[in-house]
């Protein structure tokens, strides 16, 4: 049977540089890089190749979605680190619930790319 042995995105940037060191400064890691694209290791099982280019603008129109233990974790974790503040161009919401039923916190990297950080609200009794 056919089987897919690995599967990672492409990320487009607009700037390498800047890109990489955004995401390294979340706490990511730059597996490999040649210079046409790196590889980004989430630290959490996952990985995505971001490329130096933002080719029709692609970056407005792509979005990767993290599941995650807390998204208020990963919201302070943000603020924390000053995400904003060492990006021009960087925003990071507030955690909250969305229609379909997970809690996001958004994240917009320097290109544009959106990131949701989602939990699934855990049931109050």
């Amino acid at each position: 049977m056919k089987e897919i042995l690995d599967f990672k995105p492409f990320v487009p940037s607009n700037d390498y540089d800047v890109s990489k060191s955004f995401y390294q400064h979340m706490g990511f890691k730059i597996n490999w890089d040649d210079g046409e694209v790196c590889e980004v290791d989430t630290q959490f099982g996952y990985r995505f190749l971001l490329l130096p280019k933002n080719h029709n603008n692609y970056a407005h129109s792509l979005m990767l979605h993290f599941m995650v233990n807390s998204a208020q974790e990963w919201y302070e974790h943000f603020c924390s680190i000053g995400l904003t503040k060492k990006f021009d161009g960087t925003k990071v919401s507030e955690p909250n619930l969305m229609p379909w039923g997970l809690i996001v916190t958004h994240v917009w990297d320097p290109a544009g790319v959106l990131l949701h950080f989602a939990e699934r609200p855990s049931e109050k009794k």
